[in-house]
This record gives C-alpha cells, structure tokens and sequence, in this order.
C-alpha cells in the first residue's frame, strides 16, 4: 500500500476513534482535534515555558541566567550545595502542567512515553548520554510496587534512556520502608528519615563507574542524596541526577540576589 494509502487510512481510522473515545490534552482533559499533541495549545505553550526555566547544573534549583556563572548557581560554586551532584537535568519545576503529568502517571500507569521523552530531550540537550555507564532508577519498596502494580521510575527510565541506548540498571534497592513524607516535614527530618533506605543490589558492581540516578520529582533532595551515599560507598567514581521535575518554593525576585545567598 502506498504512504498516502497508508495516510488516509490512519486518519480515517483516528477519526472514528475519537468518535467513540474523543481526545483530550493528557494535562487538562480538554478535547483535541485528532492528529495533534498529547497537550492542547494551551499546555504546550505552559511546557514550553516551564522547559525553558534556567537552573543550575549541578544541583538543579531554578535560577536567573544573571545568576549562574556557566550553569552553575553560586551556592555550588562556593561549595554551599548539600544537593551538588556531578550533573543534574531536570525537565522543569514542579508546576502546571508537568505537575499534572506527573500525578497522573503515578496514578493511572499511562504517561511514561510523554514524560520519557520530555525527559529523553532533557538529558539531551544538557549532557552526552553515552558517557554515562548505567542509568539507575530511584527503587520503590515492595509494598509501594505491589499497591500501584508498577514501578514509576523503572518505566519513565525505560522510556527515556532507550532512546540513547543505555543501560538501565536495578543496582539500587530498598532496605527499608519509608513512610509517605508530608509537606510539612524539614529537609533535616525528611533527611534522618531515609537515612538507610537504600542498599546495592546483590551483583552490583559500580566500582569506578559513571552513573545516573532517575526519579520523577524532587522535593529536598533527601532520596537523590541517600541514594548517592549508597553509591559512593560501593566506589562510583561520578554520580549525576535526572529528574522529571524539581519542587521549588520560588521567593520574591530581589534583583542580583541569588536566593541561595541570602542571610549569608
């Protein structure tokens, strides 16, 4: 059949789904014409903004551009940052409508080839994917896997990293449970409390190696960091990060005032 046969009859056959099942944008739930993006004009004009924030490279809080110095915020440059990794890429803030994204693929099992390859552009345009030697995703505990019947990290990393053709690698799993954290809680108390909750998995071999740890979202960074000590003592010799997106509280903007300054 020819391209144009084959064509036709794509279109042909989306329009009588979207009959019976019209489409929506994945964020919004507002209907769309057949054939477009999984976000209405809307949300993507919101995406693009959100994608577009400048951070810094290190530890991935958003930032002005007039205050980074060649990606990088001054906290990390003088050696402030108790989140500074060997790299960081982030697809953008904790905001609509990636916010959105995110709930629902921890809710619904759906999303992870969107928010792959959002992250997939990400890691792209920041880094070079092969020089990284495993791409290892944050592990749920078993209670957390058997509850949802999946494991976020695991499918948003399959989806993104097979793009570069990595490698992803359960070298990380949990030894311990840990309780929902509340909004309320301090970086120190979200901290003391995942204290422990990782370990190498039993043919883990991470010794000298480069490596990249996925999660979906970010608050303190208590988890990046306690997975990053894990890895540190098992001899990795760099470790980055990779996010879908970072929680930031954004103060009000005090012109040449980097916030991670201020009180100092």
């Amino acid at each position: 059949m020819a391209a144009g046969a084959i064509g036709l009859v794509r279109t042909a056959f989306l329009r009588m789904a979207d009959l019976l099942v019209p489409r929506v944008c994945a964020s919004c739930g507002m209907s769309v014409p057949v054939d477009t993006p999984d976000l209405c004009e809307s949300c993507g004009w919101a995406m693009s903004e959100l994608v577009s924030h400048p951070y810094c490279e290190l530890c991935g809080e958003g930032r002005g551009p007039h205050l980074l110095r060649e990606g990088i915020c001054t906290a990390c440059h003088e050696g402030n940052s108790e989140i500074r990794f060997s790299h960081f890429v982030r697809v953008g803030p904790f905001a609509e409508p990636l916010r959105q994204l995110i709930l629902r693929f921890k809710r619904e099992f759906v999303m992870d080839h969107l928010l792959g390859g959002l992250m997939a552009g990400a890691i792209q345009g920041r880094m070079d994917p092969r020089e990284i030697d495993a791409w290892v995703p944050i592990p749920s505990h078993w209670r957390r896997r058997i509850r949802r019947g999946f494991q976020p990290t695991r499918l948003l990393a399959d989806a993104a990293i097979t793009q570069h053709g990595g490698h992803v690698e359960t070298i990380l799993e949990t030894a311990k449970y840990i309780p929902p954290m509340h909004h309320g809680m301090t970086s120190v108390q979200r901290a003391s409390a995942i204290r422990g909750a990782f370990r190498l998995s039993r043919n883990a071999r991470v010794r000298g190696k480069r490596i990249m740890l996925i999660d979906d979202v970010t608050t303190t960074g208590a988890t990046l960091r306690e997975a990053r000590r894990t890895l540190r003592e098992g001899g990795a010799k760099w470790i980055g990060a990779a996010v879908l997106a970072k929680w930031e509280e954004l103060p009000p903007v005090i012109e040449g005032v980097d916030p991670s300054m201020r009180g100092q």
